[in-house]
């Protein structure tokens, strides 16, 4: 049995959703893979949380300009740490001895910081495996760049060319795309998906999404949608952010749009298909998943950093469109929803630009590894005894 631990950190969904992805894509028709998925913040110390990753959501929410200073002051500064090592080492000991008793043939890191703590667990001896570090984003970071790490699969050409600046060979990084669930790049029947929401087909559905615990003002938006003269359909899908998902509820029958409020889905894939437009902040998995589906975008509220460049990359390349304030998607909902054209448009340059085989081309680059690795334990064993040779032979 090869055992792959897929290790992330549970700051954001779109982590877990990509490495629940490659999970299901390494077991899919291999029934001697053992894949787990390990949350570092789960199985992180509550000092841990309270240091590394509860500041992150304060300076989103409270101080962007500030995270927004930081994020670029480390890209500038080529910091190869988000944190001290002593921090994921006593704040992640947990996560560390569960590697080691799990003993992995592959370790995947879905997310920067559970880069470093696979780096970290490789060079300090909890495993000897081989290191894969997959991106969910579209461009990279130096913290990404650790010597322990044997192989990158990447989202963009951008994000290659910046590993190969910071001294990464060309040879150990695919752009496979940012896994998603291959549920998006099916042809759903949408009629009949908005006949089980209780959507009609005659008006159009706008799916508004935040990111679960992001700082994206999704009732403000929802609000604002009133706005664009149409008789909307709107979905909200808030995710695990509670607070938000009760402001929403109190809208309810308060303004002139049919609203929905969902909390945390699996039904995402559908409810993409049944919408016209995406309202969402950017990111990386949930792009990747509209461009798998082949859902126009309006972005707002990206997150200081990695989201801004997201934003930059997805408007440049015409699979999105870009508002400033949360005051100014109206105008633009109205105006790709008055134009089919545009929208079919869009649709398509999606479609062209969309990896919805990205969690088999992991899946694919994990066997290698696992192979070589194999190769690599059959070299470094003891002398086999005659018949056992003649065996191996």
């Amino acid at each position: 049995m090869k055992k792959v631990a897929i290790l992330t950190l549970s700051i954001g969904s779109g982590h877990v959703r990509a490495s629940s992805a490659i999970e299901r894509a390494l077991s899919h028709g291999e029934e001697n893979v053992d894949a787990r998925v390990m949350d570092a913040v789960e199985l992180s110390r509550f000092w841990f949380r309270g240091l590394y990753v509860h500041p992150y959501w304060w300076a989103l929410r409270r101080a962007p300009k500030l995270w927004q200073a930081l994020f670029h002051r480390r890209n500038q500064k080529r910091h190869r740490a988000t944190a001290p090592h002593w921090v994921f080492r006593h704040g992640c000991a947990r996560l560390l001895r569960q590697l080691q008793q799990f003993s992995p043939h592959l370790v995947i890191a879905t997310e920067i910081a559970a880069a470093e703590i696979a780096a970290l667990g490789k060079r300090e001896g909890w495993f000897s495996a081989p290191v894969l570090a997959v991106h969910t984003d579209y461009h990279s970071e130096p913290p990404w760049v650790q010597s322990e790490v044997d192989f990158y699969c990447v989202g963009t050409e951008e994000a290659k060319h910046e590993l190969i600046g910071w001294g990464i060979s060309p040879h150990r990084i695919l752009v496979s795309g940012v896994p998603i669930d291959p549920a998006f790049s099916v042809l759903f029947d949408k009629s009949e998906i908005l006949s089980s929401l209780g959507l009609s087909p005659r008006r159009p559905v706008v799916l508004v999404m935040g990111g679960g615990m992001g700082p994206m003002p999704m009732d403000d938006i929802v609000q604002r949608l009133e706005l664009s003269g149409l008789a909307l359909q709107v979905i909200a899908v808030c995710g695990h952010n509670h607070e938000v998902r009760a402001r929403l509820e109190k809208l309810q029958g308060k303004i002139a749009l049919q609203l929905q409020v969902l909390g945390w889905t699996e039904n995402i894939p559908k409810l993409m298909a049944a919408a016209d437009l995406l309202v969402t902040k950017p990111g990386g998995l949930t792009a990747a998943e509209a461009l798998a589906s082949g859902l126009p975008m309006v972005l707002t509220s990206p997150i200081p950093g990695p989201e801004e460049r997201h934003v930059t990359l997805l408007a440049r390349k015409g699979l999105a469109v870009v508002a400033k304030t949360c005051a100014d998607v109206p105008k633009l909902a109205a105006q790709l929803l008055t134009n089919p054209g545009a929208r079919a448009e869009m649709a398509r340059h999606a479609r062209d630009a969309a990896r919805p085989g990205a969690a088999d081309a992991v899946a694919h680059v994990s066997r290698a590894l696992l192979e070589r690795a194999t190769y690599i334990d059959l070299l470094s064993s003891p002398p086999a005894s005659s018949s056992e040779s003649a065996y191996v032979m």
